[in-house]
């Protein structure tokens, strides 16, 4: 946070996601497993590209294809980015381009 990043939590009697953004990086979007697959992901999606003034952008492990499937249906496209993080799995650069905003 001393760098200038926002954490939001989603909260229902208990914590069921958090997300962070820095500028228009969102970090971070994490659901509780027994909430997954209960809009909750989207909501705080929503709101995390709703904080940011340009194209949001993410990074994705090439493996998480769950993650894969909102950020497409949010709008998200590849942009070719990719960061090695270790031998064999790589991270993948997301955004939204603002014709879609």
């Amino acid at each position: 946070m001393d760098a200038g990043s926002e954490v939001y939590m989603l909260v229902e009697q208990k914590p069921i996601a958090i997300v962070s953004i820095t500028g228009d990086i969102i970090e971070d979007l994490y659901v509780v497993p027994d909430k997954q697959n209960n809009g909750y992901g989207t909501m705080l999606l929503e709101f995390a590209i709703g904080r940011c003034k340009s194209n949001p952008r993410l990074w994705i492990l090439e493996n998480n294809k769950g993650a894969e499937r909102l950020y497409r249906k949010m709008g998200f496209v590849e942009t070719g980015r990719v960061n090695s993080v270790d031998k064999g799995l790589d991270e993948i650069e997301f955004f939204i381009p603002l014709t879609i905003r």
